[in-house]
């Protein structure tokens, strides 16, 4: 088995985490835990999407939060575009990396965008190239990389038709969803060195999800395939709202404390992330009761 000596973890709290919940936090609030975050020692954090505020509301202050962001040496913010007018909102901000996404499953990509895959192909295809023009660092995302919440699973050669146009249109790095949280570990592993396989020079990244108790298989399965980065959120919150049965991320305290039983390295500090566990949580539902009451 393959153990490397260092794994590279994002954060994906203030988009992914908080993208499903009821309660919008403050961007005050969201500032202060980013501020934590980054103490605690992570250095690629996806902050927020420029999604119309209708569909999801708890991200309605995108463009506030990204005016505040602190731009600090060493600290790379991501955030996630949907399209053209997100697109452009993007652009004024002092962002580094724009975060494109569609589905490799036909079904999640029209309940979730409201098109066909090919179509979101061509039009992320064409957001690519203006971001990169611009000087923006690129993440090609594919969510229900593995298995789709409405048609099953999903055939590899579908997902290496998809990364293979990501590729080709320029992303920095090619990121593979379980957006469900269903795919096996040996799914995983597969898919994952198959592509390591056609594309030796891309980056690949996982993002995954707990349903069924897989996520930390799952990222012992990309390990084996030859994976080095990882999404993760502060006490597993997080979810999809086009994804039914969709869980939260994989819990950052976990996959943290699971590398360093095997002495594999890095550089944020475990103690502090456990603590998120607690007070994350306490954080949004406290609000929620009070609001609801």
């Amino acid at each position: 088995m393959i153990f490397p000596e260092e794994i590279n973890v994002r954060d994906v709290t203030l988009r992914d985490g908080l993208q499903n919940e009821n309660y919008h936090l403050s961007t005050e609030n969201k500032l202060r835990w980013l501020d934590r975050i980054i103490n605690a020692g992570f250095s690629c954090i996806e902050v927020t999407s420029f999604v119309h505020p209708k569909w999801v509301p708890a991200l309605r202050d995108a463009d506030e939060l990204a005016r505040q962001l602190p731009m600090l040496e060493g600290v790379e913010y991501e955030a996630l575009i949907p399209n053209q007018k997100g697109l452009e909102r993007f652009m004024n901000t002092g962002i580094g990396t724009a975060k494109f996404f569609l589905s490799a499953s036909n079904a999640h990509n029209k309940a979730n965008l409201n098109k066909t895959t090919d179509e979101s192909l061509n039009a992320v295809g064409d957001l690519i190239q203006q971001a990169r023009k611009d000087k923006r660092k690129i993440v090609g995302g594919i969510a229900t990389a593995f298995t789709c919440p409405y048609s099953g699973n999903v055939p590899y050669s579908e997902v290496e038709r998809i990364a293979e146009r990501l590729i080709d249109s320029g992303v920095d790095e090619l990121g593979l969803g379980d957006t469900i949280g269903t795919a096996a570990p040996k799914r995983v592993y597969e898919y994952c060195s198959k592509l390591a396989d056609k594309f030796p020079d891309a980056l690949i990244s996982l993002h995954l999800h707990d349903t069924y108790g897989y996520g930390l298989t799952n990222v012992l399965a990309g390990m084996q395939a030859g994976v080095r980065l990882y999404d993760v959120a502060q006490a597993g919150l997080g979810g999809c709202p086009y994804a039914p049965g969709s869980p939260g991320n994989i819990k950052a305290s976990q996959v943290l404390e699971f590398l360093e039983r095997q002495d594999i390295n890095f550089e944020i500090k475990l103690d502090d992330v456990k603590t998120f566990d607690r007070e994350f949580p306490e954080v949004l539902y406290k609000k929620q009761n009070k609001v609801q009451s």
